[in-house]
Protein backbone atom coordinates (compact mmCIF):
# COMPACT_ATOMS: atom_id res chain seq x y z
CA UNK A 1 0.00 0.00 0.00
CA UNK A 2 1.61 3.53 -1.21
CA UNK A 3 2.30 5.61 1.66
CA UNK A 4 0.09 9.01 2.05
CA UNK A 5 1.70 12.01 1.06
CA UNK A 6 1.94 14.72 3.75
CA UNK A 7 0.14 17.44 1.68
CA UNK A 8 -1.86 19.62 4.37
CA UNK A 9 -0.86 22.35 6.86
CA UNK A 10 -0.15 21.37 10.15
CA UNK A 11 -3.31 22.38 12.57
CA UNK A 12 -2.61 24.51 15.40
CA UNK A 13 -2.95 21.26 17.70
CA UNK A 14 0.08 19.71 15.65
CA UNK A 15 2.18 22.92 16.10
CA UNK A 16 1.62 22.77 19.78
CA UNK A 17 2.26 19.20 20.00
CA UNK A 18 5.37 19.18 18.42
CA UNK A 19 6.38 22.46 20.67
CA UNK A 20 5.64 20.79 23.57
CA UNK A 21 6.79 17.28 23.26
CA UNK A 22 9.84 17.87 20.94
CA UNK A 23 10.53 21.84 21.59
CA UNK A 24 10.50 22.05 17.22
CA UNK A 25 10.09 25.68 16.24
CA UNK A 26 11.69 27.90 13.42
CA UNK A 27 14.39 29.59 14.93
CA UNK A 28 17.41 31.08 13.20
CA UNK A 29 20.47 31.41 15.53
CA UNK A 30 22.05 33.58 13.10
CA UNK A 31 19.59 35.98 13.10
CA UNK A 32 19.68 36.42 17.24
CA UNK A 33 23.68 36.93 17.04
CA UNK A 34 23.32 39.15 13.75
CA UNK A 35 21.00 41.03 16.15
CA UNK A 36 23.38 40.99 18.77
CA UNK A 37 26.43 42.45 16.83
CA UNK A 38 24.97 45.42 15.43
CA UNK A 39 23.39 46.53 18.60
CA UNK A 40 26.93 46.17 19.98
CA UNK A 41 28.66 48.00 16.62
CA UNK A 42 25.86 50.78 17.51
CA UNK A 43 26.28 51.04 21.25
CA UNK A 44 30.48 51.09 20.84
CA UNK A 45 30.03 53.95 18.32
CA UNK A 46 28.35 56.37 20.10
CA UNK A 47 28.88 55.31 23.67
CA UNK A 48 32.28 53.84 22.94
CA UNK A 49 34.29 56.79 23.17
CA UNK A 50 33.03 58.03 26.87
CA UNK A 51 33.78 54.11 27.80
CA UNK A 52 37.27 54.14 26.14
CA UNK A 53 38.28 57.70 27.93
CA UNK A 54 36.51 56.04 31.45
CA UNK A 55 38.68 53.11 31.09
CA UNK A 56 42.05 55.08 30.80
CA UNK A 57 40.84 56.67 33.33
CA UNK A 58 40.96 53.61 35.44
CA UNK A 59 43.93 52.20 34.59
CA UNK A 60 45.54 56.00 35.28
CA UNK A 61 44.20 55.74 38.42
CA UNK A 62 44.82 52.65 39.14
CA UNK A 63 48.95 52.23 37.77
CA UNK A 64 49.18 55.29 40.13
CA UNK A 65 47.86 53.00 43.36
CA UNK A 66 50.03 50.53 42.42
CA UNK A 67 53.11 52.62 42.39
CA UNK A 68 52.63 54.68 45.46
CA UNK A 69 50.82 51.47 47.39
CA UNK A 70 53.29 50.71 50.31
CA UNK A 71 52.52 46.84 50.09
CA UNK A 72 51.08 43.81 48.09
CA UNK A 73 47.41 44.57 49.90
CA UNK A 74 47.02 47.93 48.34
CA UNK A 75 48.38 47.09 45.20
CA UNK A 76 45.36 44.17 45.34
CA UNK A 77 42.78 46.38 46.59
CA UNK A 78 43.25 49.01 43.97
CA UNK A 79 43.27 46.68 41.14
CA UNK A 80 39.91 44.97 42.51
CA UNK A 81 38.63 48.48 42.68
CA UNK A 82 39.29 49.35 39.39
CA UNK A 83 38.51 45.80 37.67
CA UNK A 84 34.81 46.31 39.57
CA UNK A 85 34.79 49.93 38.17
CA UNK A 86 35.05 48.58 34.47
CA UNK A 87 32.75 45.66 35.17
CA UNK A 88 30.18 48.24 36.22
CA UNK A 89 30.55 50.21 33.31
CA UNK A 90 30.31 47.39 31.33
CA UNK A 91 26.98 45.83 33.12
CA UNK A 92 24.45 47.89 31.03
CA UNK A 93 25.38 46.66 27.37
CA UNK A 94 25.97 43.10 28.72
CA UNK A 95 21.84 43.52 30.14
CA UNK A 96 21.21 45.58 26.87
CA UNK A 97 22.63 42.42 25.01
CA UNK A 98 21.03 40.20 26.79
CA UNK A 99 17.71 41.41 26.54
CA UNK A 100 18.22 41.79 22.86
CA UNK A 101 18.87 37.83 22.71
CA UNK A 102 15.57 37.28 24.69
CA UNK A 103 13.68 39.45 22.52
CA UNK A 104 14.51 38.41 19.08
CA UNK A 105 13.98 35.09 20.52
CA UNK A 106 10.97 35.52 21.24
CA UNK A 107 9.92 37.38 18.46
CA UNK A 108 10.68 33.98 16.87
CA UNK A 109 9.49 31.39 18.50
CA UNK A 110 7.68 33.08 22.17
CA UNK A 111 9.88 32.11 25.15
CA UNK A 112 8.80 28.15 26.03
CA UNK A 113 10.45 25.80 28.45
CA UNK A 114 10.90 22.45 26.68
CA UNK A 115 12.00 19.95 29.64
CA UNK A 116 11.92 17.04 27.10
CA UNK A 117 14.57 18.57 24.74
CA UNK A 118 16.87 18.71 27.23
CA UNK A 119 16.80 15.47 28.47
CA UNK A 120 19.36 12.82 27.81
CA UNK A 121 19.40 10.74 23.78
CA UNK A 122 21.63 8.02 23.47
CA UNK A 123 21.54 8.92 19.69
CA UNK A 124 23.10 12.17 20.23
CA UNK A 125 26.03 10.06 20.98
CA UNK A 126 25.58 7.41 18.69
CA UNK A 127 28.62 7.39 16.53
CA UNK A 128 26.88 5.88 13.73
CA UNK A 129 23.80 8.48 13.90
CA UNK A 130 26.11 10.86 14.11
CA UNK A 131 27.75 10.01 10.68
CA UNK A 132 24.38 10.34 9.31
CA UNK A 133 23.72 13.46 10.51
CA UNK A 134 26.66 14.83 9.28
CA UNK A 135 25.82 13.44 5.77
CA UNK A 136 22.45 14.26 6.06
CA UNK A 137 20.64 16.95 3.34
CA UNK A 138 20.24 19.12 6.10
CA UNK A 139 23.93 19.32 7.01
CA UNK A 140 24.76 20.00 3.67
CA UNK A 141 22.56 22.76 3.65
CA UNK A 142 23.71 24.04 6.39
CA UNK A 143 27.18 23.61 5.10
CA UNK A 144 26.27 25.51 2.10
CA UNK A 145 24.59 28.35 3.82
CA UNK A 146 27.71 28.70 6.48
CA UNK A 147 29.91 29.02 2.97
CA UNK A 148 27.64 31.72 1.90
CA UNK A 149 28.03 33.71 4.72
CA UNK A 150 31.16 33.56 5.34
CA UNK A 151 32.09 34.46 1.61
CA UNK A 152 29.60 37.31 1.78
CA UNK A 153 30.87 38.73 5.11
CA UNK A 154 34.50 38.41 4.27
CA UNK A 155 34.06 40.05 0.52
CA UNK A 156 31.99 43.01 2.49
CA UNK A 157 34.77 43.09 5.10
CA UNK A 158 37.51 43.43 2.41
CA UNK A 159 35.76 46.34 0.20
CA UNK A 160 34.72 48.27 3.58
CA UNK A 161 38.83 47.93 4.57
CA UNK A 162 40.11 48.73 1.19
CA UNK A 163 38.26 51.75 0.17
CA UNK A 164 39.43 53.18 4.04
CA UNK A 165 43.05 51.75 3.42
CA UNK A 166 43.38 54.90 0.69
CA UNK A 167 42.20 57.02 3.19
CA UNK A 168 44.13 56.64 6.11
CA UNK A 169 47.26 55.91 3.51
CA UNK A 170 46.90 59.50 2.05
CA UNK A 171 46.46 60.47 5.67
CA UNK A 172 50.21 60.16 6.10
CA UNK A 173 52.11 63.01 8.32
CA UNK A 174 48.95 63.39 10.13
CA UNK A 175 48.64 63.56 13.97
CA UNK A 176 48.30 60.50 16.15
CA UNK A 177 44.82 61.98 17.78
CA UNK A 178 43.93 62.60 13.89
CA UNK A 179 44.93 58.76 12.83
CA UNK A 180 43.27 57.34 15.61
CA UNK A 181 39.65 58.71 14.42
CA UNK A 182 40.28 57.75 11.37
CA UNK A 183 41.12 54.08 12.04
CA UNK A 184 38.10 54.02 14.02
CA UNK A 185 35.50 55.45 12.05
CA UNK A 186 36.95 52.94 9.57
CA UNK A 187 36.18 50.18 11.83
CA UNK A 188 33.54 51.35 12.57
CA UNK A 189 31.89 51.50 9.23
CA UNK A 190 32.99 48.02 8.43
CA UNK A 191 31.83 46.28 11.32
CA UNK A 192 28.34 48.21 10.79
CA UNK A 193 28.75 46.93 7.48
CA UNK A 194 29.12 43.41 8.54
CA UNK A 195 26.68 43.07 10.84
CA UNK A 196 24.04 44.60 8.39
CA UNK A 197 24.93 42.15 5.70
CA UNK A 198 24.58 39.65 9.22
CA UNK A 199 21.04 40.73 9.87
CA UNK A 200 20.11 40.25 5.95
CA UNK A 201 21.73 36.91 6.32
CA UNK A 202 19.85 35.89 9.28
CA UNK A 203 16.87 36.92 8.04
CA UNK A 204 16.85 34.96 4.82
CA UNK A 205 17.88 31.78 7.35
CA UNK A 206 14.94 32.38 9.79
CA UNK A 207 12.72 32.22 6.33
CA UNK A 208 14.84 28.94 5.35
CA UNK A 209 14.31 27.83 8.84
CA UNK A 210 10.40 28.28 8.92
CA UNK A 211 10.12 27.15 5.49
CA UNK A 212 11.90 23.54 6.13
CA UNK A 213 9.98 23.74 9.85
CA UNK A 214 6.79 24.37 7.94
CA UNK A 215 7.83 21.23 5.61
CA UNK A 216 9.01 18.56 8.25
CA UNK A 217 5.09 19.26 10.37
CA UNK A 218 2.88 18.52 7.51
CA UNK A 219 0.26 16.15 7.58
CA UNK A 220 -1.61 13.38 5.76
CA UNK A 221 -5.39 14.09 5.29
CA UNK A 222 -5.94 10.95 7.57
CA UNK A 223 -3.87 12.29 10.34
CA UNK A 224 -5.78 15.55 10.27
CA UNK A 225 -9.04 13.14 10.29
CA UNK A 226 -7.52 11.21 13.31
CA UNK A 227 -6.95 14.27 15.20
CA UNK A 228 -10.61 15.23 14.58
CA UNK A 229 -12.09 12.55 16.05
CA UNK A 230 -9.66 13.09 19.59
CA UNK A 231 -10.33 16.58 19.88
CA UNK A 232 -13.94 16.65 18.56
CA UNK A 233 -15.09 13.40 18.92
CA UNK A 234 -15.87 10.55 16.16
CA UNK A 235 -18.79 12.13 14.22
CA UNK A 236 -20.99 8.97 14.24
CA UNK A 237 -20.81 9.39 18.04
CA UNK A 238 -21.48 13.15 18.15
CA UNK A 239 -24.84 12.38 15.98
CA UNK A 240 -25.89 9.12 17.96
CA UNK A 241 -25.53 11.70 21.45
CA UNK A 242 -27.52 14.71 19.94
CA UNK A 243 -30.41 12.14 18.50
CA UNK A 244 -30.30 10.95 22.70
CA UNK A 245 -30.43 14.30 24.10
CA UNK A 246 -32.85 15.01 21.11
CA UNK A 247 -34.74 12.00 22.55
CA UNK A 248 -34.68 13.19 26.19
CA UNK A 249 -36.19 16.58 25.50
CA UNK A 250 -38.81 15.48 23.77
CA UNK A 251 -39.57 12.96 26.93
CA UNK A 252 -39.56 16.05 28.66
CA UNK A 253 -41.59 18.30 26.82
CA UNK A 254 -44.66 15.11 26.80
CA UNK A 255 -44.41 15.10 30.58
CA UNK A 256 -44.58 18.71 30.97
CA UNK A 257 -47.57 18.21 28.47
CA UNK A 258 -50.60 17.60 31.14
CA UNK A 259 -49.98 20.45 32.60
CA UNK A 260 -51.02 22.77 29.17
CA UNK A 261 -53.82 24.96 29.41
CA UNK A 262 -54.49 24.65 25.68
CA UNK A 263 -52.93 23.46 22.20
CA UNK A 264 -52.81 25.60 19.51
CA UNK A 265 -52.72 23.94 16.27
CA UNK A 266 -51.89 24.39 12.68
CA UNK A 267 -53.87 22.48 12.06
CA UNK A 268 -51.51 19.81 11.04
CA UNK A 269 -47.81 20.72 10.27
CA UNK A 270 -47.44 22.69 14.14
CA UNK A 271 -48.55 21.79 17.41
CA UNK A 272 -47.78 24.65 20.67
CA UNK A 273 -49.06 24.17 23.67
CA UNK A 274 -49.34 27.12 26.17
CA UNK A 275 -49.71 27.43 30.20
CA UNK A 276 -51.18 29.85 31.76
CA UNK A 277 -52.23 29.96 35.89
CA UNK A 278 -53.86 32.96 37.15
CA UNK A 279 -51.12 35.72 38.52
CA UNK A 280 -48.41 34.43 35.83
CA UNK A 281 -47.40 37.91 33.81
CA UNK A 282 -47.64 35.82 30.57
CA UNK A 283 -48.65 32.19 29.00
CA UNK A 284 -45.51 29.98 28.32
CA UNK A 285 -44.88 27.78 25.80
CA UNK A 286 -44.20 24.23 27.33
CA UNK A 287 -44.49 22.24 24.78
CA UNK A 288 -44.22 22.28 20.69
CA UNK A 289 -43.68 20.19 17.52
CA UNK A 290 -43.79 20.31 13.84
CA UNK A 291 -45.34 17.91 11.54
CA UNK A 292 -44.61 14.38 13.94
CA UNK A 293 -44.28 15.94 16.48
CA UNK A 294 -47.43 18.22 15.97
CA UNK A 295 -49.43 14.64 15.89
CA UNK A 296 -48.32 13.09 18.62
CA UNK A 297 -48.89 16.93 21.27
CA UNK A 298 -52.23 16.78 19.25
CA UNK A 299 -53.56 13.10 20.21
CA UNK A 300 -51.78 13.19 23.52
CA UNK A 301 -53.88 16.45 23.73
CA UNK A 302 -56.79 14.74 23.01
CA UNK A 303 -56.57 11.84 25.18
CA UNK A 304 -55.68 14.12 28.05
CA UNK A 305 -59.02 16.30 27.46
CA UNK A 306 -56.79 19.52 26.74
CA UNK A 307 -59.09 22.00 24.43
CA UNK A 308 -57.13 22.60 21.13
CA UNK A 309 -57.86 25.63 18.79
CA UNK A 310 -56.61 25.72 15.11
CA UNK A 311 -54.87 28.88 14.76
CA UNK A 312 -52.75 28.44 12.12
CA UNK A 313 -51.15 31.93 11.89
CA UNK A 314 -50.69 31.90 15.56
CA UNK A 315 -49.72 28.51 15.94
CA UNK A 316 -46.73 28.87 12.94
CA UNK A 317 -45.97 32.45 15.20
CA UNK A 318 -45.46 30.66 18.29
CA UNK A 319 -43.89 27.86 16.98
CA UNK A 320 -40.64 30.34 15.14
CA UNK A 321 -40.72 32.61 17.95
CA UNK A 322 -41.17 31.24 21.58
CA UNK A 323 -38.35 28.61 22.43
CA UNK A 324 -39.58 25.84 25.44
CA UNK A 325 -40.19 27.21 28.73
CA UNK A 326 -40.13 30.74 27.43
CA UNK A 327 -43.08 33.39 27.45
CA UNK A 328 -44.91 34.58 24.53
CA UNK A 329 -43.91 37.79 23.59
CA UNK A 330 -45.81 41.31 23.66
CA UNK A 331 -46.58 41.37 20.11
CA UNK A 332 -48.65 37.98 20.53
CA UNK A 333 -50.26 39.03 23.92
CA UNK A 334 -53.23 39.90 21.97
CA UNK A 335 -53.70 37.20 19.89
CA UNK A 336 -53.30 34.60 22.77
CA UNK A 337 -55.59 36.59 24.99
CA UNK A 338 -58.77 35.84 22.45
CA UNK A 339 -57.84 32.86 21.92
CA UNK A 340 -57.94 32.52 25.95
CA UNK A 341 -61.16 34.05 26.36
CA UNK A 342 -63.16 32.00 23.66
CA UNK A 343 -61.71 29.08 24.85
CA UNK A 344 -63.31 29.55 28.67
CA UNK A 345 -66.23 30.69 27.43
CA UNK A 346 -66.57 27.49 25.70
CA UNK A 347 -65.47 25.31 27.96
CA UNK A 348 -65.15 25.69 32.01
CA UNK A 349 -62.25 23.20 32.28
CA UNK A 350 -60.19 25.89 30.81
CA UNK A 351 -61.42 28.38 33.47
CA UNK A 352 -60.64 25.95 36.27
CA UNK A 353 -57.02 24.97 34.71
CA UNK A 354 -56.23 28.83 34.51
CA UNK A 355 -57.34 29.56 38.41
Amino acid sequence: MPREERTEKATPKKREDVRKKEGMVARSADLTSAAMLLCSVLILRFWGPALFRHFAVVMERGVSAAAWAPGKEETGAALRTGIIDVMLQLAPLVLALFALALLVNALQVKLYFVPKALAFKGERINPLQGMKRLLSPRSLVEVAKNLLKVGLVGAVAYFAVKDGYVSLHAMTGAGAGELLASFMGLLFSACLKVALVMVFLGGMDYAYQRWEFEKNIRMTKQEIKEEFKQTEGDPHLRAALRQRMRQLARQRMMQRLPQATLVVTNPTHFAVALLYKRGMRAPKVIAKGADFMARRIREEAERLGIPMVEEPELARSLYRMVDLEDEIPPQLYRAVAEVLAYVMSVDRRVAERIA
